[in-house]
């Protein structure tokens, strides 16, 4: 997984290699509920998530989500590159446009120092978020456990550089029911629904009409955004 890129997840390699992985990329539409790669997979390649939300997760047979993040763009898949398979599913929640480096030019460009290395740290911040995430879900309270939870989402959502960061819109789209939620996070839907209601009253998330927003520190927004009322759902 790469997040941290100001135009490309291959910002950093030198000129020539990076013009040799641009003309390797291959765009595709993704179709909603098509499957990008599956948990145990052998290595399907990299997606760059151009647009549309995909759900990352992992199932532990008869107990349901080991974890479930929903995605907005960024780089999938790195970490099977060492692995030779996929520990974790990517599935398409809206139609999704990616561009596909194939497994075949991901094992050519393994030869190349600067790409290793460029592995490396995708695999790491593929650990970092993980653990972020586990972070969040194993919060013993649900208020507190359904809080870190969209918060990291929100925050990993609006980094998109391509939506222009903090200057694109301030609310994410949510193809996710309230039933699908309450799994995510191991939260009863009733008590969920109850604990959604308050807290878009209180106005600390939005999360209604299939849009999410949540207010993130003030230091994390621009001047125009912290001056802007969070506008409450129903």
């Amino acid at each position: 997984m790469a997040l941290h890129f100001a135009a490309t997840p291959f910002d950093p390699l030198e000129r020539s290699l990076k013009e040799r992985v641009t003309r390797a990329l291959v765009r595709r539409v993704v179709k909603k509920g098509e499957h990008l790669y599956r948990a145990g997979d052998s290595h399907a390649g990299l997606f760059w998530l151009r647009s549309g939300v995909a759900l990352s997760y992992n199932r532990r047979p008869g107990r349901g989500y080991e974890f479930a993040a929903p995605v907005y763009w960024g780089l999938w898949g790195a970490p099977s590159i060492l692995t030779k398979t996929h520990n974790s599913a990517l599935e398409a929640r809206t139609q999704c446009v990616v561009d596909w480096l194939s497994p075949d030019a991901t094992v050519r460009l393994m030869d190349e120092p600067g790409f290793v290395k460029l592995v490396a740290k995708w695999t790491a911040d593929d650990y970092s978020m993980l653990l972020r995430l586990f972070s969040a879900i194993s919060v013993t309270r649900s208020e507190e456990r359904l809080m870190g939870y969209l918060t990291n989402v929100y925050r990993a959502g609006r980094a998109n550089p391509e939506a222009g960061g903090a200057e694109g819109p301030l609310d994410l789209p949510w193809p996710f029911t309230t039933i699908e939620l309450a799994a995510f996070l191991s939260i009863s839907r009733p008590h969920l629904s109850t604990l959604i209601g308050r807290l878009n009253q209180e106005g600390r998330m939005r999360l209604s009409g299939k849009r999410l927003e949540v207010p993130l520190d003030p230091l994390e927004h621009t001047e125009a955004e912290r001056n802007r009322p969070l506008s409450v759902g129903v």
